[in-house]
């Protein structure tokens, strides 16, 4: 019995410490859209020209547009005043590898 408790109340912390969903992306997704944001700030586009070509794109998941929209902020704001094309997707690819 106190087995059978002990894990009813590791197993919802263990789901709280895995990595965000991805819906059918993969971590080597995320780091490609980086890239490919971060290729669309150098050539000029606005952070609402952008969302607006990621809302003309078609998602296996709901969770696919709120994580690459987040993706867009970064590369869009303060972070990607720092970053290049390769580098956006290495952070992007790093940190969804580590489940951040």
């Amino acid at each position: 019995m106190r087995r059978s408790a002990l894990l009813l109340v590791l197993l919802p912390a263990a789901a709280l410490a895995a990595p965000y969903p991805l819906g059918t992306l993969t971590c080597n997704d995320m780091g490609e859209f980086a890239s490919e944001a971060m290729r669309w700030r150098e050539s000029g586009l606005t952070r609402e020209q952008a969302l607006e070509k990621l809302d003309q794109r078609s998602f296996g998941d709901p969770v696919e547009r709120k994580n690459l929209v987040l993706v867009l902020k970064m590369v869009f704001g303060r972070y990607g005043n720092n970053w290049t094309v390769d580098s956006a997707a290495n952070v992007i690819r790093s940190d969804c590898e580590t489940g951040r």
